[in-house]
């Protein structure tokens, strides 16, 4: 049954925040719990909502309305809003660097092992974006934005640019966008370079299995 409350905490950056309900328990709220307005929310706002529990059993609200918000047209719907998705720098990155993989590996110029480790990698940080996402929107232990980094340096990075685009996910956080944007214009450089020939992939092996064998 649904009560009343007032939104009394939200951080609109991560997206949540915490409801203050009329049977004087704080509810946990995501962003994507609350109905499409056209606006904001804001601490202060007067709601409706369903409570439930979260999976960490904590208090949780689900089907939030904000009173008085205006509600934003049916046409903006589900389809604009995964179109608007894939339009996104991220996105258009990802797929260019799948550009790249496909034009060298078609080329030769690519090992495919090397092509092997780009999508399982990517795979990877894909599922751990999205894992990440979930554990944001039930208040559950999150994953480090280093190991999201890392995974993303690591060969990760289509995964990962396609995971923050998808799930709309770390991508309001200046600190975090500056690090993946680096991270992405590395990896394109360095997969242009192969693809086009510029940089020589079975040199570039032997000179890194000849510095190993040296440090061995």
């Amino acid at each position: 049954m649904a009560q009343q409350g007032q939104l009394v905490q939200w951080n609109d950056e991560r997206g949540f925040g915490f409801i203050q309900g009329a049977d004087g328990q704080k509810h946990f709220v995501h962003i994507s719990a609350i109905g499409r307005i056209a606006t904001r929310p804001r601490e202060g706002d007067r709601v409706t909502f369903n409570a439930g529990l979260g999976r960490d059993g904590r208090p949780q609200a689900r089907a939030v309305r904000i009173l008085g918000a205006n509600p934003v047209g049916y046409r903006v719907g589900r389809p604009a809003e995964e179109a608007a998705k894939l339009r996104d720098w991220r996105a258009a990155f990802a797929f260019a660097l799948l550009g790249f993989l496909g034009i060298g590996l078609l080329l030769d110029r690519l090992p495919w092992l090397l092509v092997a480790a780009y999508l399982g990698m990517a795979t990877l940080s894909f599922v751990l974006y999205r894992a990440d996402k979930a554990y944001a929107q039930s208040g559950q232990w999150r994953i480090s934005e280093v190991t999201l980094l890392a995974c993303d340096l690591c060969l990760g990075v289509i995964g990962g640019l396609l995971g923050q685009a998808l799930y709309r996910h770390k991508t309001r956080k200046p600190d975090f966008v500056a690090c993946t944007l680096l991270i992405a214009v590395v990896h394109g450089l360095w997969l242009g370079g192969l693809s086009s020939g510029f940089i020589n992939a079975a040199g570039v092996i032997a000179e890194v299995a000849g510095a190993l064998s040296a440090l061995g």
